[in-house]
C-alpha cells in the first residue's frame, strides 16, 4: 500500500475501539504516526501494541475528550514532540441505554451531548489555529446517519450527532481557503462494541448488504485524510449501504422499546 501519509501526525480520538480503533489502524498503515486519546488506558495500549506490531507508529493518550485541560495538555504533548498536527479525526462517541426521550434523564442527555459536541470543539480549538498557520490541515467528524433520520430511543445520540453535521459545514465555511479541509462522514449500522444490543435485533430485520465493517468507515476516512482530497470540503458522507432507504431499523429499536417496557 501506498504511504500517503509518511510524516504526517494524526490524532484520532476514541481511536482504541469499533470505528475509532479500524480508523487508527488504517492511517497507521498508510504511513502517518497516530495519536489516540481516548478514556480506557488498556484499550489505549492493546491498540498502541497491535498497531507497532504491524510495522506503524502510534502512541496513546488516556484522555476524556469533554476535558478541555486534558484536551489541550495531551496536543500541547503532542506539538512539542513533533512540531506539527497533520490530521485530526473526531471520533469519540458515547451512548446511554435506550428510553423514551419523556424518561430520560438531563445527566444522560448532558453526557451525550459533552462528548461528542464538546469533545469535538474542544479537539477543533486545539488543533486547528495551528493548522491554519501551517496552510494545512485534514478534519474529518464522524456523526452518524442517526443525525440524519433520527434515533428512537436514543434522542440524545441523534440530536448530537446530528449537531456534529452542523458544526461540520460551519467550520468547513470558517476554514475555507486556508488549506485545512472540514469532512463529515455519517456510518449506518457498524458492528461496534458501543452498539452489539441493536445490531442483534437489526440483524434479524435487516438483509446483509446493509450492515457494514468497521473498516468501511476506515477506508473513506483514510481518504478524507489525504492529500488527493483536498478539493472535498464540507462534504457530508452517508455510508450506510443503502439503510437511510429503509426504516427497519426503527422497527427493530421500538420493539426492543416494547420488550424493555421502557
Amino acid at each position: 500500500m501506498e504511504k500517503e501519509l509518511l510524516n504526517q501526525v494524526a490524532i484520532v480520538t476514541g481511536g482504541n475501539s469499533g470505528i475509532g480503533k479500524a480508523i487508527s489502524c488504517e492511517l497507521a498503515l498508510r504511513g502517518a504516526t497516530v495519536a489516540i486519546l481516548a478514556r480506557n488506558k488498556n484499550r489505549n495500549e492493546e491498540t498502541q501494541k497491535e498497531i507497532i506490531a504491524k510495522g506503524g507508529q502510534a502512541e496513546c493518550y488516556s484522555v476524556d475528550v469533554s476535558d478541555t485541560k486534558a484536551v489541550n495538555d495531551a496536543v500541547n504533548q503532542i506539538y512539542s514532540k513533533y512540531k506539527q498536527i497533520d490530521i485530526l479525526v473526531s471520533n469519540a462517541g458515547n451512548a446511554t441505554p435506550l428510553e423514551y426521550a419523556t424518561k430520560m434523564s438531563v445527566e444522560n442527555f448532558q453526557s451525550v451531548l459533552k462528548t461528542h459536541l464538546l469533545g469535538a470543539f474542544n479537539c477543533v480549538k486545539a488543533c486547528g489555529e495551528n493548522m491554519r498557520k501551517r496552510k494545512y490541515g485534514r478534519i474529518v467528524i464522524i456523526s452518524s446517519v442517526a443525525g440524519y433520520h433520527g434515533f428512537a430511543g436514543q434522542m440524545n445520540y441523534a440530536v448530537a450527532k446530528h449537531g456534529l453535521v452542523g458544526m461540520g459545514y460551519s467550520l468547513a465555511k470558517e476554514f475555507d481557503g486556508s488549506g485545512v479541509t472540514v469532512n463529515v462522514i455519517q456510518p449506518g449500522i457498524i458492528p461496534t462494541p458501543m452498539c452489539e444490543g441493536v445490531i442483534e435485533v437489526a440483524k434479524e430485520e435487516l438483509s446483509p448488504e446493509r450492515i457494514g465493517k468497521p473498516e468501511d468507515i476506515a477506508y473513506a476516512t483514510a481518504f478524507f485524510c489525504s492529500p488527493r482530497a483536498g478539493f472535498m470540503n464540507g462534504t457530508p458522507l452517508v455510508i450506510d449501504g443503502g439503510l437511510v432507504l429503509e426504516t427497519s431499523v426503527d422497527r427493530a429499536v421500538k420493539q426492543l422499546l416494547k420488550n424493555n417496557s421502557l
